[in-house]
């Protein structure tokens, strides 16, 4: 279990929290689907740790990042018009390009052009990558290098990417995509003839073997077979919130990259991009989305109501009475614990070994922060990110698995 205050510490990210300014200072955030945001489109209004933004792509197709609101008499610039690679704020006028720089104020009667030199418009750093608008939202000149996870440069066509806003604190999230323990037992239902992964309800007691990396740790999941053989599943967890796991069939290169971004303290994006290394990918059953934005589906009820969990499906052999999707047996469980559980009242066991190691990469990180150090586990240029990739098989001896780590 934790103590009190490390659960704050781990937990807390707006307001100033150590740990919401090490993770802009440290990290590109994932911010917005690219899809999102058309070309001389609707800006689009971005909360994150707390704090309000809005992103908009220029009719030249660059995307820009700024604080929300106008810097004049903050109004939002969500409201503006997006115009001639700029937003203007409708209130009175003021114009911003998609580089942050103010290139019109009509109600400066004189010296417009030297006025706009000296108004204080906050804009960020942006890449997009594998769908996905990343922003910096740090303090200074120089942003980090952007991580090459296996998700950059791939073409189109070899990912699919997702999310949903979920009433969660980050960590719950990180925790439960690092959690292998519970695979066999939350997802039992959806798991039938779903692949090799279907051997995590053989054996629902994976031991864990963890071996620290430059970019936090990877460990082998391993269940033993009735055969005597062992299904592993080696993933990855790579700072701050990326769990890179396996694919659900032992011959795809590839799998699927899951990560929980603070909103605030009590609600997430819960991303997840799934790709494949030398091909298309072809979407499967958990993919099936009407919006992206809005993917794998929430739970359907209120607490009051057990988050509206089926009875009837379970006692038809359903095991967890959520039906919707695979992710909506995720959130049910996550949502459960409150918005913010408290880990100085848990009770941990051998199946716990990965959370653990989540745990305390993050500490060391913040407490390295906290002393004025770079992180070590954020010093992106020592860091080959490319050796992240998962795998997962069924082997016959543990020599074989061992050399996946």
């Amino acid at each position: 279990m934790l103590s009190k205050e490390d659960n704050e510490l781990l937990t807390r990210v707006s307001n100033g929290a150590p740990m919401g300014q090490m993770l802009k200072q440290n990290w590109w955030i994932p911010a917005a689907l690219s899809d999102k945001l058309e070309a001389g489109g609707k800006p689009l209004r971005v909360q994150l740790f707390g704090e309000q933004y809005v992103a908009f792509r220029a009719t030249n197709g660059k995307v820009g990042f700024f604080d929300e609101a106008c810097p004049h008499r903050r109004a939002s610039l969500a409201l503006g018009r997006n115009e001639d690679n700029a937003l203007r704020c409708i209130f009175h006028g003021w114009k911003f390009n998609v580089d942050g720089v103010t290139v019109a104020v009509p109600t400066q009667p004189n010296n417009e052009a030297e006025y706009c030199k000296h108004v204080p418009l906050k804009h960020y750093p942006v890449r997009e990558e594998g769908g996905i608008v990343w922003v910096w939202l740090g303090e200074g000149d120089t942003p980090p290098k952007f991580p090459e996870l296996p998700l950059v440069g791939l073409p189109r066509e070899n990912f699919i990417v997702f999310r949903q806003k979920v009433n969660s604190n980050w960590l719950q999230g990180v925790e439960t995509t690092m959690d292998s323990a519970h695979l066999g037992v939350l997802h039992q239902s959806w798991l039938v003839g779903f692949g090799d992964i279907e051997f995590s309800s053989e054996n629902m007691a994976p031991v864990y073997h963890i071996a620290q990396k430059p970019f936090g740790f990877r460990y082998a999941a391993v269940r033993a077979l009735k055969d005597g053989r062992a299904y592993v599943r080696t993933n990855s967890f790579v700072m701050p919130w990326f769990g890179i796991v396996s694919p659900n069939q032992s011959d795809i290169q590839g799998g699927s990259i899951f990560f929980s971004v603070p909103i605030d303290d009590e609600n997430i994006y819960y991303w997840q991009i799934t790709y494949r290394v030398n091909e298309k990918l072809v979407p499967n059953k958990t993919h099936a989305y009407e919006d992206p934005d809005s993917w794998p589906p929430l739970p359907p009820g209120p607490p009051e109501d057990n988050w509206g969990q089926d009875r009837e499906a379970m006692k038809q052999g359903h095991f967890t009475g959520f039906t919707q999707m695979l992710g909506t047996e995720d959130f049910a469980v996550m949502v459960s614990m409150g918005p913010i559980v408290d880990r100085s009242k848990e009770y941990l066991g051998a199946g716990d070994g990965a959370i653990l190691a989540v745990r305390r990469c993050l500490l060391k990180a913040v407490r390295e922060f906290m002393n004025k150090s770079v992180p070590t586990l954020a010093r992106h240029e020592e860091i080959d990110y490319l050796t992240t990739g998962p795998i997962s098989g069924v082997f016959n001896n543990e020599a074989e698995w061992r050399a996946l780590l």
